[in-house]
């Protein structure tokens, strides 16, 4: 019989101890559907992303009014959207230029004119037409170079991917060209012939691929509706400067932020194992013409793990005020060695004050994606800390 490495209920065992042996100090249930994902938060999908609430519950106890609000593994922007609508002044860092520009997109608030979109959407539409009832034969541009585009991509999904991509990049205005090309960014995944699944990169057989257009056109529409509910509930709020947003390396963090000036830290670190986050989005990066970070210098793929998030750790204690909050968002699918004891005693070692953890269950009410998540991390822990 073969041995299964994820049983629930070790798995529920080891929650618990840790849970006993930890101080937890509350339980948070918070959502964790699509539809949680709210105003801006449901523009892209990004692997592992937390929850908007639980940043949004974070930030009203633990924080004030005008507060410098930092999280160093960003990710998809969760974090940002919510700090700088709570009125933070919120700095995000990510060594991927892809989480950069997905963070970007989702907090700048941006007045659309839609007759200028529905224009250029039409535009689109017309030009896929065309091609198609042509069979592609006088296909005016050049297809971006993406590593095995014939394995990934159907011909005529390549094609209409690289007409929209081509429209889109003929626009003048930045912030409306990049709105636009984070709805294109978000379609690539579901139009190739991989699984829509965000944590690994693989074929689906026998996949049905939807309509390029169709799903664009769709997108866009309801992007503009949730930029449109975002705007309005910045209100005066959108007269604020920006979030400060810096595509780096956690561990050269002080180069650009000053010692001692950060109230309050909220992240979710990488655990060293699994999904490499550039690899889940390689094809975004291609599509878009990102930089990758370099595969060898990245904390994911560093020999020694541990150790090199421990230096990454020791940056944020260094830029974190004194009696500053930090918060680190950990899942422990672990029966035997816990991530979650280890970040907490390397935290300790650096010199931060271990207060105690917020368990969160993981909850979702499409029980389909429920059980299948819950199998591998059935519980969140916010491990909370104090300079």
């Amino acid at each position: 019989m073969k041995k299964d490495n994820f049983n629930i209920k070790k798995i529920n065992k080891s929650n618990f101890l840790v849970e006993k042996q930890f101080n937890k100090l509350d339980e948070w249930h918070i959502p964790r559907d699509r539809k949680s994902f709210y105003l801006t938060h449901d523009f892209h999908p990004y692997f592992a992303a937390y929850p908007p609430d639980l940043v949004k519950k974070i930030l009203l106890k633990y924080s004030k009014e005008n507060d410098v609000f930092l999280d160093p593994f960003m990710g998809g922007g969760s974090s940002i959207v919510e700090g700088y609508v709570l009125g933070k002044k919120t700095i995000g860092i990510d060594i991927s230029s892809f989480s950069k520009f997905i963070s970007e997109v989702k907090t700048t608030p941006i007045k659309l004119d839609f007759v200028l979109l529905n224009k250029i959407l039409k535009k689109i539409s017309k030009e896929i037409e065309y091609n198609k009832n042509n069979g592609y034969g006088d296909f005016k541009y050049k297809i971006p170079d993406i590593t095995n585009i014939k394995r990934w991509f159907s011909d005529d999904a390549a094609f209409d991917l690289t007409i929209i991509l081509n429209n889109i990049n003929k626009i003048d205005d930045l912030a409306f060209k990049n709105f636009l090309l984070l709805g294109f960014s978000s379609i690539i995944r579901k139009v190739s012939n991989a699984k829509n699944a965000q944590q690994h990169l693989c074929i689906k057989k026998n996949k049905k691929i939807p309509s390029t257009n169709l799903l664009f056109q769709k997108k866009i529409q309801l992007m503009s509706q949730q930029m449109e509910d975002y705007v309005k509930k910045l209100g005066s709020l959108k007269t604020r400067k920006l979030p400060k947003l810096y595509s780096i390396d956690i561990r050269n963090l002080c180069k650009i932020i000053k010692p001692e000036s950060v109230d309050i830290i909220i992240t979710s670190p990488p655990y060293g194992t699994g999904s490499r986050y550039t690899d889940v989005n390689r094809m975004n990066f291609e599509w878009l013409g990102l930089a990758k970070p370099k595969r060898n210098e990245t904390l994911e793929t560093s020999k020694d793990f541990k150790e090199e998030l421990k230096k990454g750790i020791h940056q944020m204690y260094k830029v974190l005020k004194k009696n500053g909050y930090c918060f680190l968002v950990y899942g422990d699918p672990s029966t035997e060695e816990s991530i979650t004891k280890i970040a907490i005693e390397d935290a300790k070692k650096i010199g931060f004050k271990y207060l105690g953890l917020i368990s969160c269950p993981i909850e979702k009410t499409l029980k389909n994606h429920h059980e299948k998540y819950r199998r591998f991390i059935p519980k969140d822990f916010i491990l909370i800390f104090r300079k």
